[in-house]
Protein backbone atom coordinates (compact mmCIF):
# COMPACT_ATOMS: atom_id res chain seq x y z
CA UNK A 1 0.00 0.00 0.00
CA UNK A 2 2.84 2.39 0.83
CA UNK A 3 4.48 1.71 -2.52
CA UNK A 4 1.19 2.48 -4.30
CA UNK A 5 0.94 5.85 -2.53
CA UNK A 6 4.51 6.68 -3.59
CA UNK A 7 3.63 5.83 -7.19
CA UNK A 8 0.49 7.97 -6.98
CA UNK A 9 2.53 10.89 -5.67
CA UNK A 10 5.05 10.58 -8.48
CA UNK A 11 2.29 10.36 -11.09
CA UNK A 12 0.56 13.41 -9.63
CA UNK A 13 3.82 15.35 -9.78
CA UNK A 14 4.41 14.34 -13.38
CA UNK A 15 0.86 15.30 -14.33
CA UNK A 16 1.24 18.71 -12.71
CA UNK A 17 4.59 19.27 -14.40
CA UNK A 18 3.19 18.44 -17.81
CA UNK A 19 0.33 20.87 -17.24
CA UNK A 20 -2.49 18.43 -17.70
CA UNK A 21 -5.44 20.22 -19.25
CA UNK A 22 -7.99 17.47 -19.69
CA UNK A 23 -9.86 16.38 -16.59
CA UNK A 24 -11.20 13.42 -18.57
CA UNK A 25 -7.87 11.72 -17.91
CA UNK A 26 -8.72 11.77 -14.20
CA UNK A 27 -11.97 9.90 -14.76
CA UNK A 28 -10.19 7.32 -16.90
CA UNK A 29 -7.52 6.82 -14.25
CA UNK A 30 -10.17 6.42 -11.56
CA UNK A 31 -11.98 3.72 -13.55
CA UNK A 32 -8.72 1.82 -13.98
CA UNK A 33 -7.90 2.23 -10.29
CA UNK A 34 -11.28 0.89 -9.18
CA UNK A 35 -10.53 -2.39 -10.96
CA UNK A 36 -7.54 -3.04 -8.68
CA UNK A 37 -7.84 -1.00 -5.49
CA UNK A 38 -10.32 0.02 -2.79
CA UNK A 39 -12.58 3.06 -3.20
CA UNK A 40 -10.82 5.37 -0.69
CA UNK A 41 -7.46 4.90 -2.41
CA UNK A 42 -8.94 5.69 -5.80
CA UNK A 43 -10.84 8.67 -4.42
CA UNK A 44 -7.61 10.22 -3.12
CA UNK A 45 -5.87 9.68 -6.45
CA UNK A 46 -8.85 11.18 -8.31
CA UNK A 47 -8.90 14.26 -6.07
CA UNK A 48 -5.17 14.87 -6.63
CA UNK A 49 -5.64 14.52 -10.37
CA UNK A 50 -8.56 16.94 -10.43
CA UNK A 51 -6.55 19.57 -8.53
CA UNK A 52 -3.73 19.38 -11.08
CA UNK A 53 -5.97 19.44 -14.16
CA UNK A 54 -7.79 22.61 -13.03
CA UNK A 55 -4.55 24.63 -12.88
Amino acid sequence: MMMFMVVVGVLASISAAIGQTSCKVCADQQKACMKNYAGPTCKSEYQMCMKSCKK
